[in-house]
C-alpha cells in the first residue's frame, strides 16, 4: 500500500484537488471553482500523466473526493433507512463514494486513448474531455443524476434561463467546455491569446447573460392562477415506516394533516388546493377502500375543508385482479371528496428502497426479502385535469429525470406538482441539493412547479424561474402560495427536442477527432 501511493503521488494529489474544488462547488456551498474545477485533473491527464492508468488513477481520486464532500449523506440514509450501526454506515459510504462516479476516470481514459490512437492536439483533447464526460455523466446509470449546470439556478444567474433551449445537462456540459478552453489558455502561455481569448469568452456570457434576462422576462407575464397551501407535517421516520406497515400510528399521522390543514386554510381562506407530501396519508384511498376507517375520516375531512388536496398516500389494484400491486400513489379530490380521474401511480420507483431488482422474475428472491417483491410501478407520466387546471404529477426524484418532465408538459401540463418524503437524508445538503435539481424542471418546461415535502425543503418556483418562499426542515408548517401560470403553454424547445442535444455532442466528438489530428498525423495518412 505504501509502494502505490509512492508511485502514484502525483496522480493521488492532482484528482484530490479536483475532486476538493468539484465538490465545494455544488450545492450548498457558492460555485465558485466551477470554471475550472476539472482542470488539475484535465491537466495532470495531458501533460503530467505517463500512463493513461495513472490518469485513471487520478480520475478515481477525484470522483471518490467529491463524492465523500458531495454525498456524505449516504451514510444517514444507511444509518437512518437501513437501520445499519454508524461504523458500516460509513462503510457504506465508502463503497459508494469508490463506485458511483466512476465515468469520471473513464471518461479521461477514454479522451487519452483517443488522443493516442487519432494523434490529437492537445485542444482536440481537452475537448473531447469535456464532452466525454457531459456524455457519460447523462447515460451512466446512477440513483441521484446531478450535474454542475444546477449550479446556475441555485446562484439565480440569468444563465439558468437558457435552460428552456438545452437544459441543464446542456448548460452542465458548457461548463465542461469553459473549464477545457480556460486550462487551453493556460497551456498556451501566450499573452496576446490569451487576452484576446479572455475578452471573446466575457463577450459570449455577457451576451448570454443578458439574453437570459429577456428570456426571463418573456415568461413573466402570466394570464391565471391557483392558490395553493402546502402543508408539511414533519412525521418521523419511524412513525411513517410503522404506519405503513399497519403498526400503529396511522391515526396520529392523519390528524397531524387534518389539524394543521385546517389551520391553515383557516388562516388563508381563498385557498383552492391543499398540497400535501409524498405518502402522507398513511393508508389506500382507492375508491374501492372509501369506506374503511381512514379513508372515510379523509372524505371527511375534505369536505369540512372545502377546497382540493392533492396528497401522496398508498393505492392497491381493485379486488376483483388475481394479483394486487400496491404502489406509491397520488390522489387528487376536489372540494366534495370526489376522486379526479385515477391514482397516479409512482413510475421510477427506487432500487432496493420501493422495490427489489429481479424479484417478480426470480419469485424466491421476494420470498426471502422483508420488502417482498416491492411496490408496483406505474405506467408513466399522468395529467390531471381540475378546475379549468392541467395538473402534472411528479413523485419524489421522478423530477430528476427531464424527459419525465417533458412529457408532463407534451400532456398539455400547466402546472407540475412535486410530491416527495426527503426525512431519510438528513438536515444537510441533500434537501438543498434535491428541491434546486426539481425546481430546475420549471425552466425546463416553463411550467410553475410547486414542490410539498414532509421535511422540507417545500416551495414553489414560477415560469420565470422566481423561487418564492422556501420552508425551513424538520418543522411542522404551511405556506400559502399565488401560484402564476400561462393557459395552454407553448412547448419549450427543450421539451420538444432536449433529446437531440446528446446526438449533437456525439457528432461533436466525432468532428473533434476529425479535425483533431495533428498536420503531420494527417499527411501521413493520406
Amino acid at each position: 500500500m505504501i509502494v502505490f501511493f509512492k508511485l502514484n503521488s502525483k496522480s493521488l494529489f492532482w484528482g484530490a484537488l479536483s475532486g476538493i474544488l468539484i465538490g465545494t462547488s455544488y450545492i450548498p456551498f457558492p460555485p465558485w471553482a466551477i470554471l475550472f474545477c476539472y482542470s488539475p485533473l484535465w491537466f495532470f491527464a495531458l501533460k503530467k500523466s505517463t500512463t493513461r492508468n495513472q490518469a485513471l488513477i487520478a480520475g478515481w481520486t477525484a470522483q471518490f473526493t467529491l463524492s465523500l464532500i458531495g454525498f456524505h449523506w449516504i451514510s444517514y440514509v444507511a444509518h437512518e433507512f437501513g437501520y445499519l450501526p454508524w461504523p458500516v454506515a460509513l462503510a457504506v459510504l465508502l463503497l459508494f463514494a469508490s463506485t458511483v462516479h466512476i465515468y469520471i476516470p473513464l471518461s479521461v481514459w477514454c479522451g487519452l486513448f483517443l488522443q493516442e490512437k487519432f494523434h490529437l492536439r492537445k485542444s482536440a483533447v481537452l475537448l473531447l474531455f469535456a464532452s466525454l464526460l457531459a456524455l457519460s455523466e447523462h447515460f451512466w446509470p446512477s440513483l441521484f443524476n446531478w450535474n454542475l449546470g444546477y449550479t446556475l439556478l441555485w446562484t439565480a444567474s440569468p444563465l439558468a434561463q437558457w435552460a428552456d433551449v438545452i437544459g441543464f445537462e446542456g448548460l452542465s456540459f458548457g461548463i465542461y467546455l469553459i473549464n477545457a478552453f480556460l486550462l487551453w489558455l493556460f497551456l498556451r502561455k501566450n499573452m496576446r491569446v490569451g487576452i484576446l481569448s479572455g475578452l471573446g469568452l466575457i463577450f459570449v456570457l455577457s451576451f448570454l447573460f443578458w439574453g437570459g434576462l429577456q428570456k426571463q422576462k418573456k415568461w413573466s407575464a402570466p394570464d391565471s392562477s391557483l392558490e395553493a397551501v402546502i402543508v408539511q407535517a414533519n412525521i418521523g421516520n419511524f412513525e411513517k415506516l410503522m404506519a405503513e406497515k399497519g403498526s400503529g400510528f396511522q391515526q396520529e399521522i392523519a390528524d397531524q394533516f387534518f389539524s394543521l390543514s385546517k389551520e391553515a386554510v383557516k388562516l388563508h381562506p381563498t385557498a383552492q388546493l391543499l398540497v400535501w407530501p409524498e405518502s402522507a396519508f398513511p393508508d389506500v384511498l382507492d375508491d374501492f377502500a372509501q369506506s374503511r376507517n381512514y379513508p372515510s375520516q379523509f372524505r371527511h375531512f375534505v369536505r369540512s375543508v372545502n377546497a382540493g388536496v392533492l396528497t401522496g398516500a398508498y393505492s392497491q389494484d381493485p379486488p376483483n385482479r388475481p394479483f394486487r400491486d400496491d404502489y406509491n400513489g397520488v390522489f387528487l379530490f376536489d372540494s366534495q371528496a370526489q376522486m379526479i380521474g385515477e391514482a397516479y401511480h409512482k413510475t421510477q420507483l427506487l432500487a432496493f428502497g420501493e422495490y427489489v431488482p429481479f424479484a417478480r422474475t426470480f419469485p424466491i428472491i421476494a420470498k426471502y426479502n422483508p420488502l417482498g417483491t416491492g411496490f408496483g410501478r406505474g405506467s408513466g407520466p399522468m395529467v390531471w385535469k381540475w378546475n379549468g387546471t392541467a395538473m402534472g404529477i411528479q413523485i419524489c426524484y421522478e423530477s430528476l429525470d427531464p424527459n419525465f418532465s417533458a412529457g408532463l408538459s407534451q400532456k398539455g401540463a400547466e402546472i407540475l406538482v412535486n410530491v416527495t418524503n426527503d426525512s431519510w437524508f438528513g438536515p444537510n445538503s441533500e434537501p438543498s441539493q434535491h428541491l434546486y435539481m426539481t425546481l430546475a424542471r420549471a425552466i425546463e418546461t416553463r411550467r410553475p412547479l410547486i414542490r410539498s415535502t414532509n421535511t422540507g425543503i417545500s416551495s414553489v418556483i414560477l415560469a420565470d424561474g422566481t423561487i418564492l418562499e422556501k420552508s425551513p426542515t424538520y418543522q411542522k408548517w404551511f405556506g400559502s402560495y399565488s401560484v402564476k401560470f400561462q393557459k395552454n403553454p407553448e412547448l419549450s424547445f427543450h421539451s420538444r427536442f432536449g433529446s437531440w442535444l446528446w446526438t449533437l455532442i456525439f457528432v461533436f466528438v466525432i468532428v473533434v477527432i476529425w479535425r483533431g489530428k495533428k498536420k503531420d498525423a494527417r499527411i501521413s495518412g493520406s
